[in-house]
């Protein structure tokens, strides 16, 4: 025998509330007005009388630490994407650094400690973006306009925005573009261009590197956006199929219960019947009943009656506009048989087990067959000619139920995927009366389904 898989219970979508902050103590109380010390002189002879009472203090608002409305909650994979991301940036600053400052001390003259200064702040600007995107912005504007203004004596080498401004700039936008609202790059790529736009009308050479640094930075912000967007499209889209999902899910669950509770409606309404016809007919056949006991027997037939009537009730309600109303009674166990014979029909050999002395009657009985139904109907779904074992037997004082198939001899219909209400439905009426179900795949390719149905929760009668 395999072992059998519990199903895994879905977690709750429900999170718990968080406990409000607790009040700072030791603020002093808010001192009075002073039109309260008019008052003063006239209330002091009253309260020599009575002794006065300690008001409860509250603290001042203004001592309450400040807290979100709705504070933020990362998921993993965000996290992840951060930490990819400063290390990337940081590796790309270490690179950008070690080239910027011989260049910008070999080429273009600056000193070297103001060189290691202003490349500083154009490649330290990336590893901050992750964290800090407007200190990032303002440290690269900053090293631009200072790199500017030191190399504008070199000739030759391109100025305003050398090659290493350019990478790191676009690099600072592709990462405030992906992590961070459009606004936020926006405004950094206008205050780079802003502070080094006055040099533009040095030559013409500087004017078109000018252009050249502002397109090329433009249009790497401009792809990182289009990214940010598909990506945010498809968290969005993934948020909505799990949504779907789970609402398809309890969809079926409520469907299934439904479809359980009419089935389960012609049991409860014949054991009422039976207390109707026994109450009324208990005078007539009893002799020598007093007055009282005639009259409790007909308080009892006209409850059950009513209880008949709001039983008919419900099911209307149960029943939707397309349901037809089921006429036939409540199948048993005493029916398994002509079950099996049905599914040997259909290709699938059935090998039945059903133990003497079992409850023929009852919401067991029905429940162990609808189970053995729905198991069948798997098989013959899920995995066509597979020899099938059913076997139906008492353990102390519960019902058993387990069907056993085999690996399948055919394949699947193309249309046998997908989730029914198979599973939902076993589930639901070993629920119903406090019992339990497993099921799960077996080793050697087949499929179990056990079920543990106890008899003293219904009334059922062996």
């Amino acid at each position: 025998m395999a072992p059998i898989q519990q199903p895994t219970p879905r977690p709750s979508d429900a999170s718990a509330p968080v406990p409000p902050a607790p009040p700072a103590p030791g603020v002093p109380p808010r001192p009075a007005a002073s039109a309260a010390s008019a008052t003063s002189a006239t209330s002091a002879t009253k309260s020599k009388s009575k002794p006065k009472q300690a008001k409860p203090h509250r603290p001042r608002s203004a001592a309450m630490p400040a807290m979100p409305a709705n504070p933020v909650h990362i998921t993993d994979d965000e996290r992840q994407f951060r930490a990819w991301m400063w290390v990337t940036t940081s590796l790309l600053a270490i690179t950008l650094l070690s080239v910027s400052v011989p260049l910008a001390a070999t080429i273009y003259g600056v000193h070297l400690l103001a060189a290691f200064g202003t490349s500083l702040a154009v490649a330290g600007a990336l590893p901050l973006s992750v964290r800090l995107p407007w200190v990032a912005a303002g440290l690269s504007a900053a090293g631009l306009l200072s790199f500017a203004l030191l190399a504008s004596g070199s000739d030759g080498p391109p100025w305003p925005w050398p090659v290493t401004s350019i990478i790191a700039q676009g690099a600072l936008l592709i990462v405030l573009g992906l992590m961070f609202e459009w606004r936020v790059g926006f405004i950094t790529w206008v205050a780079a261009v802003v502070v080094t736009f006055p040099f533009a009308f040095v030559d013409a050479g500087a004017a078109a590197n000018m252009v050249t640094g502002a397109a090329v930075t433009a249009l790497a912000f401009s792809i990182a956006v289009l990214v940010a967007q598909r990506r945010l499209i498809g968290v969005e889209l993934f948020r909505e199929r799990a949504h779907s999902a789970s609402e398809q899910q309890r969809r079926l669950l409520v469907e299934e219960r439904n479809r359980i509770a009419r089935e389960l409606h012609d049991v409860v309404a014949h054991g009422l019947s039976i207390i109707h016809v026994q109450a009324t007919s208990a005078p007539y056949r009893v002799e020598g009943l007093s007055e009282g006991a005639k009259t409790e027997f007909a308080e009892i037939a006209v409850s059950a009656r009513a209880a008949m009537t709001e039983m008919r009730q419900l099911l209307g309600v149960l029943r939707s506009a397309d349901t037809a109303a089921e006429t036939a009674p409540q199948p048993g166990l005493a029916e398994l048989p002509e079950l099996a014979a049905s599914v040997e029909r259909a290709g699938v050999p059935v090998t039945l087990g059903v133990a003497e002395s079992l409850p023929d009657a009852g919401l067991a009985a029905t429940a162990a067959y609808r189970i053995v139904q729905e198991a069948l109907s798997n098989v013959v779904r899920h995995a066509p000619g597979a020899p099938t074992f059913v076997s139906v037997e008492m353990h102390a004082d519960d019902l058993v139920v387990c069907i056993d198939n085999e690996a399948a001899t055919a394949a699947p219909a193309p249309d046998a995927k997908g989730g029914g209400h198979g599973l939902i439905g076993i589930d639901e009426r070993a629920a119903l009366l406090g019992g339990r179900a497993e099921y799960g795949a077996r080793p050697d390719g087949g499929y179990r389904v056990l079920a543990t149905l106890p008899i003293g929760s219904d009334g059922g009668t062996a």
